[in-house]
């Protein structure tokens, strides 16, 4: 079982930087063996290529949805299902970038969990994250280290 953690973002648009940040901690500490850790600074059509071969997936990007700076958000891939949006290939959502992926015949992941960190700003150019988002880091890479221990745990027993 091959399992990717994906931090998303725009590393200079302050808080969007939250999943690349996430990803950066997470690479220093000892995982699993077949847990990998990348980043990327694009979605769309390109989360095809990131995702493909991997059983679970997990996916930290910045949110704007009207919650509180700092909180997180866990979400399954399944919540994404049916939004089509064509408007660009760099704006389909992850719904429709698993769907057509699969339609495809792509080895797609079975398990996609996302952490969605509600940022403040991500309109300023600048590579500091908000004091909520900052603290918010921390805790996200707590959830995904418990995650996959518990899924290893899980896969042995």
């Amino acid at each position: 079982m091959a399992t990717l953690v994906l931090g998303m973002g725009n590393p200079i648009l302050s808080d969007d930087g939250v999943g690349l940040r996430v990803a950066e901690r997470l690479a220093q500490e000892p995982l699993p063996a077949g847990v990998v850790v990348d980043q990327s600074e694009v979605g769309g059509l390109r989360f095809l290529d990131l995702v493909r071969g991997f059983t679970k997936v997990y996916v930290v990007d910045a949110l704007q949805s009207g919650r509180h700076p700092g909180e997180v958000v866990k979400l399954a891939g399944k919540d994404f299902e049916g939004g089509h949006r064509y408007g660009s290939a760099h704006s389909i959502s992850l719904g429709t970038a698993l769907e057509l992926g699969r339609w495809l015949g792509y080895e797609m992941p079975e398990d996609v969990t996302v952490y969605a960190v509600e940022a403040y700003d991500v309109e300023t150019f600048g590579e500091k994250l908000s004091a909520p988002v900052e603290g918010a880091v921390e805790r996200v890479v707590k959830m995904i280290r418990e995650d996959i221990a518990r899924c290893a745990g899980s896969a042995r027993g």
